[in-house]
C-alpha cells in the first residue's frame, strides 16, 4: 500500500481512504484500493482494489473541493499521464474521468490546493525512484477545466523532498498553505521524514517555496 489519503464524507458520516495497491511481489497491479471507517483512528474495513475504468493507477491523492465534490488523482499509463477522476457522492467509486493532464510528463506524488480566490494548484514530482528531483506545478480555474503547462518550484531537488500533501491553515482571517514534503530513506525506509515550508505567492500570484531551517506556525 502506498500514499493512503482519507476524506470525511458528511452525507454518509464515514471516513473514506483511497490508496495505491500492489501485490507485494512486483509492480504490475497499479490499482486503486478503498477502505472505510466510522472514525479517523478506528479499524478501516478494506473494500477491495480495482483499475479505474481499466486504467493503471499508481501514486495518488484525494482532493475535496469547496462544494463537497471529491476527486481522486493518480498516475496512469506507466506514470506518463496524470488522471483526475470525479468521485461518486459516497466517495466509494469513480464517477467520471474528467481530466488527463500533462501526458507524457511522467509525474507522481501529486498534491492539490485551492486558494481563497478560487485558483487551483497541483504540485508533483518527476519519476526518479527514491532520488528527489525538481518539483513542478500547474494551475487552473477549476479541477475539471484547462490546466496550465508545468512550471518549476523550489530548487533542483525540491529541497530534497517530494510532495506529500498541502496543508491549509486558517490564520488571521486568511488561509496559509503549507507544503509538506516526503524525504524518503530508500535504503532505510523507516527513517523517512518530512519537511514543512510555507507556500508563498509572488506579484503574479504564482507559488514559490523557500528554504528555512526552522518552521513555526506562529511565524507565518
Amino acid at each position: 500500500i502506498e500514499r493512503p489519503k482519507v476524506l470525511y464524507n458528511e452525507k454518509t458520516n464515514r471516513f473514506v481512504m483511497w490508496m495505491h495497491y500492489e501485490n507485494g511481489r512486483d509492480y504490475s497491479c497499479a490499482r486503486a484500493a478503498i477502505a472505510t471507517c466510522d472514525t479517523p483512528d478506528g479499524d478501516f474495513v478494506y473494500n477491495g482494489s480495482f483499475n479505474p475504468f481499466g486504467c493503471m493507477s499508481r501514486d495518488c491523492t484525494l482532493f475535496k473541493d469547496h462544494d463537497g465534490t471529491a476527486y481522486f488523482i493518480s498516475a496512469a499509463r506507466e506514470n506518463a499521464d496524470t488522471h483526475v477522476y470525479r468521485l461518486t457522492e459516497d466517495y466509494l467509486n469513480v464517477e467520471e474521468l474528467v481530466n488527463r493532464l500533462w501526458q507524457g510528463e511522467y509525474r507522481e506524488a501529486a498534491s492539490v490546493m485551492r486558494r481563497d480566490d478560487g485558483k487551483y494548484f497541483m504540485f508533483s514530482s518527476y519519476c526518479t525512484g527514491w532520488a528527489p528531483n525538481q518539483g513542478k506545478y500547474g494551475y487552473a480555474d477549476s479541477i475539471e477545466g484547462r490546466w496550465s503547462l508545468l512550471s518549476e518550484i523550489g530548487d533542483e531537488t525540491t529541497f530534497n523532498s517530494q510532495p506529500a500533501f498541502i496543508l491549509p491553515v486558517k490564520k488571521d482571517n486568511k488561509t496559509v498553505y503549507v507544503y509538506v514534503g516526503d524525504r524518503w530513506g530508500g535504503k532505510e525506509y523507516f527513517k523517512s521524514t518530512y519537511i514543512f515550508l510555507e507556500i508563498k505567492f509572488d506579484d503574479n500570484d504564482m507559488p514559490y517555496i523557500e528554504w528555512i531551517d526552522e518552521f513555526k506556525f506562529d511565524h507565518m
